[in-house]
């Protein structure tokens, strides 16, 4: 009864089944994801300003605005605004490397928003990650604070015209990170063990797991987390826990008519600042896990030495791994679209010998030690990618991000996210409760966990229900080798192979057996690599690229043709049919009339739409004139969208959109999910600098 229990209780977690109130809660022992708590926990003191004011010495409160002017963030400042001028012309992909030729800056996150007055940074999210208590520097695990990048500028008005002010979010998150026991980071600095009385992971844990229990509005669940009793209390998270800032910033974005193989090509800048309390600054650092390709080339040898011992073995097969220092480095790119199929999303290619793994496995084995995830060369593989920065944030994920944060109802329902996180994200929250749990029972804590590509086995049955598991856009397998033959998927659907690789053959994506649900792939193909970091999307069905080496024998299932039904590409092949970035493809219905039940009615971006927004129009005036009604795939929490694709908000002027659910479609046709045409002629242009 009590494991039964513990599964209902998970479920709960994750909004299954028809607890009240399911469509829009979620437990806050592992996260504070809801909107309206958030603002209130701005500004109840968790606005990033006023946590660094302690920490700057500053005796009165911090304005969030043109906070990047502050002494302690100006590193941060200038390292982004390096990369960003840097930024296309070292890309290894040649699509990439070309556009810093034209000296066209539209498409580049423009740097001048992050000097802006009118620039802040707006809370999004708590998360707490009590699972990362394996790691050296800290007990407990660790909470972050994720913030969105926000902006609100006056245009320059026309001769006659009044000034308009356009705000939007963008691409852009920080996630200020806490060591979550209190003192401890304080100690190390010091070099003093913490005091008897130092609050115990044991008393940390109880706190977020009462925290789970509070069903109160947002103001009041805001003020009990900050009360005493709560674990964001002054006491418990405060200034002198910051051990770093982490940035994930979308720095580029090329149309589907620059990047027409994809349908669209967007790349996304990672950094880590550790904060350096003799300075009161964050300062540029290694980043976790995250190889440095020249490093360990340079010297491959070195790095398979340190890399296949029985300890580093036993710690990568259970997601532990903590790479050594001096194989790692500062600064990350990763791409979309195409998830781990990318090439220069597997940073560790080709770095070691497929032999030496395989002889260091098996002499593992004969040495009586077991594996539970990394069973042969490709596990192995896939796991060490996937434990870097550019692997993990490109599996499954959502706009170049595990974690958006929702948007408030204030937003417009056009520019609105619905669902705060990945199909990853909420994937692993049953894990990160168990360890919370653990924790708190004053036991020592599982933390192993399975792939990012899918969840751990053992946490299945809690995700029961859902499409989080094996369901419907879920990444699957279709092989033989041991670490994946068992990632099926769910009953009435098949795994298709949308972006096939050569570095992960096999894997695909959960989809109808019939190919005929709204949502499902319509374009299938394989992602060529001439050279690490180049690829090229060669498409079988629908057929259009013959120099691509692709056996035309290869289970592809073209949709069906149905009546009522349309079929929006990811191909741009007539420059004067501009058919949009749909990756892989998506099926759906032409009107909003007699909607099956994986689908809500929502907008969709039509013809004109990419060249209103470029033409630096409002986006409010090109989301009204350039999209039409369609039934889109619905989604919630427990139901995701396709990778490449996220879940936007419901439209609640629609009579046919179905309550509680949002509407997925590609990242790109959100406004604040792009770098490219936002207002500019505000400023100084980046081509003047």
């Amino acid at each position: 009864m009590r494991t039964i229990g513990r599964f209902l209780l998970l479920a709960a977690l994750l909004c299954l089944g028809p607890w009240p109130g399911c469509a829009v809660t979620l437990d806050s022992s592992v996260a504070v994801t809801d909107p309206d708590t958030l603002q209130a926990l701005e500004r109840g003191g968790l606005s990033i300003s006023r946590l660094l004011g302690p920490a700057l010495g500053f005796t009165r409160e911090v304005d969030n605005r043109g906070l990047f002017s502050v002494r302690a963030l100006t590193p941060v400042r200038n390292a982004v605004k390096q990369e960003i001028a840097d930024e296309p012309a070292g890309s290894p992909d040649p699509y990439v490397a070309a556009m810093a030729k034209t000296k066209d800056p539209s498409q580049k996150f423009n740097p001048n928003y992050i000097d802006d007055d009118g620039s802040t940074l707006d809370l999004t999210g708590v998360v707490n990650r009590m699972d990362r208590g394996y790691l050296g520097h800290t007990e407990c695990g660790e909470i972050r604070l994720i913030y969105r990048f926000h902006y609100s500028v006056a245009e320059k008005p026309a001769k006659g015209k009044t000034a308009q002010r356009i705000s939007s979010r963008l691409p852009l998150t920080m996630s200020l990170v806490f060591n979550a026991k209190p003192g401890e980071v304080r100690a190390r600095a010091s070099r003093d063990r913490p005091s008897a009385t130092a609050v115990s992971c044991a008393d940390v844990a109880k706190r977020w797991l009462a925290a789970g229990q509070k069903d109160l509005p947002a103001d009041q669940l805001a003020a009990w987390l900050r009360s005493d009793e709560g674990p964001l209390s002054n006491a418990m998270l405060n200034s002198s826990q910051i051990m770093r800032l982490e940035l994930n910033m979308q720095v580029l974005r090329l149309s589907a008519s620059s990047r027409r193989d994809f349908g669209g090509h967007a790349e996304y800048l990672l950094k880590i600042f550790k904060w350096d309390p003799a300075t009161s600054t964050f300062q540029e650092s290694k980043m976790e896990n995250q190889i440095d390709r020249k490093i360990v080339l340079d010297d491959r040898p070195a790095f398979a030495k340190w890399l296949l011992t029985d300890r580093n073995i036993y710690d990568l097969d259970r997601g532990r791994l903590v790479i050594s220092d001096k194989f790692l480095a500062t600064s990350a790119v990763s791409v979309a679209p195409g998830g781990m199929a990318r090439s220069q999303n597997n940073i560790a290619y080709g770095l070691l010998d497929d032999a030496d793994i395989d002889k260091a496995l098996k002499d593992y084995v004969a040495r009586g030690n077991a594996l539970h995830s990394v069973k042969s060369v490709a596990g192995f593989n896939l796991r060490l990618n996937e434990m870097t920065c550019t692997g993990c944030h490109q599996t499954h994920g959502i706009a170049g991000f595990h974690y958006t944060g929702a948007d408030p109802a204030s937003e417009p329902r056009r520019n609105a996210v619905f669902v705060p996180g990945s199909a990853v994200f909420f994937a692993d929250l049953p894990r990160r409760r168990a360890i919370v749990e653990a924790f708190a029972a004053g036991s020592h804590p599982d933390f192993s966990r399975g792939f990012a590509a899918r969840p751990y086995a053992k946490y299945a049955e809690a995700l029961k229900g859902t499409d989080l598991y094996n369901g419907w856009g879920s990444i699957c397998y279709q092989g033989e080798d041991a670490s994946f033959k068992d990632w099926s998927c769910g009953a009435g659907l098949r795994c298709a192979g949308v972006h096939e690789s050569a570095i992960h053959p096999g894997f695909g994506t959960c989809v109808s057996e019939g190919g005929t649900q709204v949502g499902d792939p319509v374009e299938f193909g394989e992602i060529k690599m001439s050279k690490w970091g180049s690829d090229q999307y060669c498409r079988l069905s629908p057929a259009t690229a013959k120099a691509c080496a692709i056996d035309p024998a290869r289970d592809k299932k073209p949709p069906i043709k149905l009546a009522g039904y349309g079929a929006a590409r990811q191909r741009y092949d007539n420059p004067e049919q501009k058919t949009g970035g749909f990756p892989g493809g998506m099926l759906r219905k032409a009107s909003c009339d007699k909607l099956p039940d994986e689908a809500s009615c929502g907008r969709l971006a039509k013809t004109g739409f990419n060249d209103c927004i470029a033409s630096g129009k409002d986006h409010k005036f090109c989301t009204k004139e350039f999209t039409k009604t369609a039934g889109l795939r619905a989604c919630d929490k427990a139901h995701p969208c396709r990778e490449d694709y996220i879940c936007t908000a419901g439209y609640d002027d629609l009579a046919e959109a179905k309550p509680g659910k949002g509407t997925c479609i590609p990242p790109y046709f959100i406004f604040q999910f792009r770098v490219d045409g936002h207002p500019r002629s505000w400023v100084q242009d980046v081509s003047e600098e």
